[in-house]
């Protein structure tokens, strides 16, 4: 009976957790840009000269090119007018194609080409409106992505279809009908959230050209003020490149830098330098090189050349637009720091102007906990926001600095209320700039039953994301309270960590509690489950890193779930994998460290046998003999240099008038040496040491004569012959009665 009664228990528990399942190992989902779909029309018209219609095409090619989603499709739309049968005003250049591949961007640009200055022949005039329903015709098109929808307008004119008869009959009536098309046109754009991006130049009209902006959708990223549709003229077609390039970044709610230009002549080489936040989870280098048999390079922060298709270091590559005159390197989980672009160009080449941007965007998820999932009315609640990105959590308050994070409750019973949320290191955040946006807030007395938390984060270089967190009141039933502790730790691949789970039971028996990890990658749990009694209660639970976990941080939380499968308790997870260093580098290290420890006591030793050998070298001696004290030396001796620490002399016809010193190169005679301190030691043929000699002291040889010494080293010296007498006259003072000795 009890077996079974237990089983059903187990089942019903089951059941209660199916819609959130307990799991021990929960990936968080891929992080990824979202793609769009671009169409770019572009104008054709007469107006334009050839140089107008290469900027166009070369800035058709950047967008392209530098898309960072691989899901996203771009198009590409020539426009001019159609004055008579035979006439379109739109060429479909480019058809609607993906840009999943480097092949397929390639393509894109080799079809961007076909751009063309439109004659009379072609019909040269300016149709704005029906550049915009083809635009819309083909945003139209199905779309099992859900991509956002982005038109570029490039245009030097205004409208212009005076000589179009579909607009009527009358030709002044005609751009007063396009225009109505045209307001049509903006209506669907703003249902079909539509944005539209107009970029003017030459004689373009800016006020028409704001029209288009504001009829359009206006709100793609939030309340990103870069990111709402603006006009934008600009003085000349040379300038349109970087004007659409920035506009594309804002549009698709990317980051970009100001793009880095320089000059470079035939045979020469260039660096350009891009920088890339900490903050990026896809980027894409631009480069605008014109000569298309300029080469490119590319170098991470760490000064690596990298891959142009390919996984290296944990990074995806692709390059397009090489055989160009723009090329882009797409980049997935980019090294953040400063890359180094470097352009080399062929001997012979003209001189070119070259420039290099980035645009970049962060695959951002908002991850939002409670102190308290469940809460009672009149009681206050920590609501906790943080930002992950598809390689862990962001920390670093620079890369945050320009994000705003909001929070806000609605409910049940009561009116929504913002939540003030901060990073200050004040009550109730738990530490200054540690990525954790936290703020406080009461749950109103009037709650009732549905408790629903919306954290958002918003900025430049991410695409807004919001993240619901819906709980209930707790009731007079809720007899349950719970608490997960989880320190900070840094672990290696296969490392474990240990928290705690508080449990206040005020039932009268026991409950299980599920617990669970939510957006946590590479990580198990276990216990899955805990069997508590009444009253308080500790339990441990174990985070075990996978062996083959990345190296990074590891972002998420933990769950603690109560039999109805409602969460009572969470907290954050804030773990690091940092591998430990390969064996070979291991081996490697050892084996430096051993050949250091060999070169600094060899170094060493060697320092100090020199030393040694300093010590007892005789050279800087040199001997003086004298017949008498006081007298002058009758003969002197250099020690020789490099000979070892002793040498050997005798003294010739020593009972001469004349006697002298001389080397002796055998055996027999005096050998000289180093003593103690400054002392010389002299051991004559027949065994003993003599005295100590000491330079300024000569000391008495068997024979009679004196021997003395100089010492370099000391700077002391041999004595003077007179020095007796000068001792006399310079220190003894007279005494009285001198003067009759």
């Amino acid at each position: 009976m009890r077996i079974t009664t237990f089983l059903a228990f187990t089942a019903a528990i089951s059941v209660a957790l199916a819609p959130q399942p307990a799991v021990a190992r929960t990936a968080p989902p891929a992080s990824e840009v979202k793609p769009v779909r671009v169409v770019i029309l572009v104008d054709e018209s007469g107006s334009l000269t050839e140089a107008d219609v290469v900027r166009e095409r070369s800035a058709t090619q950047l967008i392209a090119l530098s898309e960072l989603s691989p899901l996203s499709q771009v198009a590409a739309v020539g426009f001019g007018s159609s004055n008579r049968r035979g006439q379109s005003a739109v060429d479909n250049i480019c058809p609607l194609t993906g840009v999943q591949t480097a092949q397929d961007r390639e393509s894109l640009g080799r079809c961007v080409a076909k751009l063309q200055r439109r004659t009379k022949d072609n019909g040269d005039d300016t149709d704005h409106a029906a550049a915009l329903e083809q635009a819309l015709t083909i945003m139209n098109e199905p779309d099992d992505q859900q991509r956002a929808k982005i038109v570029f307008l490039l245009t030097d004119g205004v409208l212009d279809v005076r000589n179009s008869p579909q607009y009527g009959a009358d030709p002044a009536s005609r751009n007063r009908n396009a225009q109505l098309q045209i307001d049509g046109s903006l209506k669907d754009a703003q249902g079909a959230k539509v944005q539209i991006w107009p970029l003017g130049f030459g004689r373009a009209d800016k006020a028409s050209l704001d029209t288009f902006a504001a009829g359009g959708y206006r709100q793609p990223c939030g309340d990103q003020e870069s990111a709402t549709p603006k006009a934008r003229v600009v003085s000349g077609s040379a300038d349109v490149e970087r004007s659409l390039l920035e506009a594309f970044a804002y549009a698709r709610c990317a980051g970009i830098d100001p793009p880095v230009t320089d000059s470079i002549d035939g045979g020469a080489t260039v660096d350009l330098y891009v920088n890339i936040p900490i903050i990026a989870t896809d980027g894409s280098i631009v480069v605008i090189k014109r000569d298309k048999r300029i080469q490119v390079t590319y170098f991470d922060p760490e000064g690596t050349q990298v891959l142009k298709q390919g996984e290296q270091n944990q990074s995806t590559f692709q390059v397009a637009g090489e055989a160009g005159p723009v090329e882009s390197l797409r980049i997935r989980n980019p090294l953040p720091g400063k890359w180094r672009v470097q352009l080399k160009s062929p001997a012979g080449a003209g001189r070119q102007d070259v420039s290099a941007t980035v645009v970049w965007q962060g695959a951002v998820r908002a991850s939002i906990g409670l102190s308290n999932p469940r809460p009672r009315p009149g009681e206050q609640v920590t609501v906790r926001l943080r930002l992950q990105t598809r390689t862990g959590t962001i920390t670093d308050p620079e890369a945050l600095a320009g994000l705003r994070f909001t929070a806000q409750l609605s409910g049940d019973g009561f009116q929504a209320q913002p939540i003030d949320l901060r990073d200050t290191g004040d009550r109730p955040d738990r530490g200054k700039d540690d990525g954790e946006y936290s703020g406080l807030v009461t749950i109103p007395q009037t709650a009732t039953g549905l408790l629903s938390f919306l954290g958002r984060v918003t900025g430049p270089g991410v695409a807004s994301d919001e993240r619901p967190y819906e709980t209930r009141v707790a009731g007079p039933a809720d007899q349950v309270r719970v608490q997960v502790q989880l320190d900070p730790a840094t672990l290696e691949p296969g490392d474990e960590a240990q928290g705690t789970v508080r449990v206040t039971n005020g039932t009268s028996g026991p409950v299980r509690l599920a617990l669970r990890l939510v957006d946590v990658r590479d990580t198990t749990l276990s216990p899955q489950q805990l069997d508590v009694p009444g009253g308080v209660q500790e339990r441990r639970f174990t985070l075990r890193v996978a062996p083959d976990a990345a190296k990074g941080q590891v972002g998420g939380q933990i769950q603690v779930l109560d039999q109805a499968g409602q969460v009572v308790a969470e907290e954050f997870t804030d773990l690091t994998v940092d591998p430990p260093m390969p064996f070979w580098l291991r081996l490697l290290l050892a084996a430096l460290i051993v050949a250091l420890v060999l070169v600094l006591g060899s170094a060493f030793f060697l320092a100090r046998w020199r030393a040694r050998l300093r010590r007892g070298d005789p050279s800087e001696l040199t001997l003086y003999l004298y017949r008498a004290p006081g007298e002058p030396p009758i003969s002197r001796l250099q020690a020789p240099i490099g000979e070892g620490p002793e040498f050997a002399f005798t003294i010739v016809d020593e009972r001469s008038p004349t006697p002298r010193l001389e080397r002796l190169y055998g055996d027999g005679g005096y050998t000289v040496r180093r003593g103690h301190g400054q002392t010389v030691t002299i051991r004559p043929p027949w065994g003993d040491d003599l005295d100590p000699l000491r330079p300024g002291q000569p000391i008495r040889l068997p024979n009679g004569l004196l021997l003395g010494v100089d010492d370099a080293r000391t700077g002391r010296k041999a004595p003077d012959p007179n020095e007796h007498e000068r001792y006399r006259r310079e220190t003894l003072r007279p005494m009285p009665g001198d003067d009759l000795l």
